[in-house]
């Protein structure tokens, strides 16, 4: 038998001896999944012992005090209009006080065949006319032929400083007037001498 000797073979078995004895000697470690891990999160930093704790902010009430929106319940039969000479206008305040700041609500009577005196108010107004056929007008001069009728139902506004009149044509008149005060009527009675006053 011919024994076979070559170099390349013999360093071949040298490596893998010696590759053995090597990895012999080295733990195998497992990595589990990711989801297995426990991970610690970083501590927070300690901020310095004199900085202040943040403010929170207030809370905000989840409803308005009483003295914003306070609960008024008028029924018809409560709605009294003041004693006032006839034919002249009859108001009541139902909410706020129009001589001050702050949202009021009035409602007038306008007696039948009434012509109140062209007037300005230095507030903005929305009106609704709640029964009788409102008949209005804007300029300085009442004129009957420049109004406009507004039946129940109807709403209009009243621009501050705009001059207007209101005329009860048909019948007695109530309108519904809303705006945030203080108001005031300012009557332009020169070129007027006919009719009756202002609302």
């Amino acid at each position: 038998m011919t024994r076979f000797k070559h170099p390349s073979f013999s360093a071949a078995i040298f490596i893998a001896i010696v590759s053995v004895f090597f990895f012999s000697g080295q733990r195998v470690r497992t990595v589990a999944p990711a989801q297995q891990r426990q991970i610690t999160p970083p501590r927070p930093a300690t901020p310095p012992a004199n900085t202040p704790l943040p403010t929170l902010p207030a809370a905000v009430p989840a409803t308005p005090s009483a003295t914003e929106m306070p609960s008024l319940f008028w029924l018809p039969e409560d709605v009294q209009f003041p004693d006032a000479p006839s034919g002249t206008t009859k108001t009541i305040t139902l909410f706020g006080d129009p001589r001050t700041e702050g949202l009021y609500v009035t409602r007038t009577l306008i007696p039948k065949g009434t012509q109140t005196i062209p007037h300005t108010h230095p507030d903005s107004r929305m009106v609704t006319v709640l029964s009788g056929v409102c008949y209005y007008g804007r300029g300085e001069v009442f004129d009957e032929n420049r109004t406009m009728s507004f039946p129940p139902g109807s709403f209009f506004t009243e621009p501050a400083g705009v001059p207007h009149f209101i005329w009860a044509k048909e019948g007695d008149v109530i309108v519904q007037t809303t705006a945030i005060g203080p108001s005031g009527t300012q009557i332009v009675p020169a070129k007027n001498p006919s009719v009756t006053q202002g609302r």
